[in-house]
């Protein structure tokens, strides 16, 4: 019997099935014979998917003739990295045999368990394989997988790109897959093939993804605790990123731009010490500045016109105007993915998890002063209080700010929301959450009068005829922006200057 007993250490890739082909026609130039299979593999947990809920992935594959068993555990994951336990070894049929794993592996899954268990889905793809050399003498097996996972009545595509490292280091990885993000359209992806199943069989389709609170130590280093923070925002930006390019959900785009806006506040607490390359704030700039009108125009025809339209004493009008709009938000959004696409995020979402991963800071001059700052508490308390005191100045005399400078305070509040929020694990309490209610208070507020103010240029400036509903409602707009300017908003902040600070 053999036992594969080990960590496993790869890098996924999502590949448009269109560029499969264009893929297959890289590789061949390599001088590496592929080995072609077709696998079939059933994926085992109990009803309610308790193993899944764990982590664990539980599966027995048809390879030929041959038939193998794996237990997978959950690992670390970050940009299409992955690293994990697995178990794998040869088995007589096509259902576990428990007497073949290690004790190490049935740890994993308890006797009550084991009983419980059933097929809940299965995947059938055909796997082209290549041996590579990559570097530093590094060995990667490289695999094509074209297919789809099956659940019940329900089925998904697979086409992936998955880089497993048998020998050398990670980084020979993102060296690969790098090059081949310039060239094709595959972004880093993080879900696994049972994940997807899971999915899948609870009936679960793909949907926008929101930030989750990070888990941070009081006495970690900065170093340490800026990672953390910045693999979340990459995260919460991969997750939505095919989203943004294939589907009409505006969430997408909404949680995309937020995600690259948590990047710039997390780069800008450490501007001091920690700049990202020329290359990598050049695609950051790019990808956001693409997603801008997209979003401006989400906002205006599905949030600022949806609240004007009751108003409207001419319906047919109305829906005459929408159309226009909703022609010209049509046009936006299809240049936004075309940018996105011609940006080639994917290869930028790599370079950048790369040069986490390498701690890349530290090639600046103030490397060593970031590295040794430490413990992450009061390197936090520090970076809130900074950011609290101009949100009290301009609190305070925000009757006598120009439009300009209350735009300048409300990018101040979202910035120390976006801190507030990095730092929640460090500290809690029911001041810290009062805080951060207050400041989510006010940035709506203030949010409500620039959305007005936005939605008032690009009716001037798109020059799409809405006819009388297209005046109506820039009418509306100026009156908004004056009115919700100074009672709405000037309440939450009266709120915030009462506030004690809780760091």
């Amino acid at each position: 019997m053999t036992v594969s007993d080990s960590f496993e250490i790869e890098l996924k890739l999502a590949l448009p099935p269109q560029q499969a082909a264009a893929f297959l026609k890289l590789m061949a130039r390599r001088r590496s014979a592929p080995v072609q299979q077709a696998l079939i593999t059933r994926y085992f947990d109990t009803p309610d998917f308790a193993l899944s809920e764990q982590g664990v992935a539980l599966r027995v594959r048809r390879v030929g003739r041959r038939w193998l068993q794996t237990l997978k555990t959950e690992g670390e994951r970050r940009g299409g990295l992955s690293r994990r336990a697995e178990y794998e070894m040869a088995v007589t049929r096509g259902t576990p045999d428990w007497s073949r794993f290690p004790a190490e592996a049935l740890a994993y899954v308890p006797d009550a368990l084991r009983a419980q268990l059933v097929p809940v889905f299965e995947t059938r793809f055909s796997r082209t394989a290549w041996l590579l050399k990559g570097r530093g003498g590094a060995q990667i097996e490289v695999a094509l997988d074209v297919g789809e996972v099956r659940a019940g009545k329900n089925s998904q595509p697979i086409c992936e790109i998955e880089l497993e490292l048998k020998a050398g280091q990670p980084d020979a990885l993102f060296a690969l897959a790098q090059g081949w993000a310039q060239q094709l359209d595959c972004v880093p992806l993080d879900l696994s093939k049972a994940e997807r199943g899971v999915r899948l069989a609870h009936g679960e389709g793909a949907a926008p993804v929101k930030s989750v609170p990070l888990v941070l130590n009081r006495d970690m280093r900065v170093e340490d605790g800026f990672a953390a923070i910045a693999q979340a925002c990459l995260a919460q930006f991969q997750a939505n990123l095919p989203g943004v390019l294939a589907s009409d959900d505006i969430e997408y785009v909404h949680q995309a731009r937020v995600a690259l806006r948590r990047l710039r506040a997390a780069l800008r607490l450490t501007r001091r010490v920690c700049v990202l390359p020329d290359e990598l704030m050049d695609g950051l700039r790019t990808l956001a500045a693409a997603l801008g009108p997209a979003r401006d125009w989400d906002v205006l025809c599905g949030e600022t016109l949806t609240a004007i339209a009751p108003h409207y004493p001419d319906a047919d009008a109305w829906q005459r105007g929408m159309g226009a709009l909703q022609a010209h938000r049509a046009e936006v959004r299809a240049t936004m993915q075309a940018a996105l696409t011609q940006a080639r995020p994917g290869a930028w979402l790599l370079a950048l998890q790369r040069w986490l991963l390498q701690r890349g800071w530290r090639d600046a001059p103030e490397a060593q002063r970031f590295v040794q700052l430490s413990p992450l508490s009061k390197w936090a308390r520090r970076a809130l209080q900074k950011g609290h005191r101009p949100i009290v100045r301009g609190a305070r005399d925000f009757a006598q700010l120009q439009a300009a400078q209350r735009h300048a305070l409300r990018i101040a509040i979202k910035r120390q929301r976006y801190a507030a929020e990095f730092f929640q694990t460090l500290f809690g309490g029911r001041r810290q959450d009062r805080y951060l209610t207050v400041l989510r208070d006010a940035q709506d507020s203030l949010g409500r009068t620039n959305d007005a103010r936005v939605a008032w240029g690009l009716l001037i400036a798109a020059h799409t005829d809405a006819g009388p509903m297209g005046d109506f409602v820039l009418g509306w707009l100026a009156a908004k922006q004056a009115a919700a300017a100074n009672g709405e908003s000037t309440r939450h902040l009266q709120d915030f200057l009462k506030l004690k600070s809780y760091w």
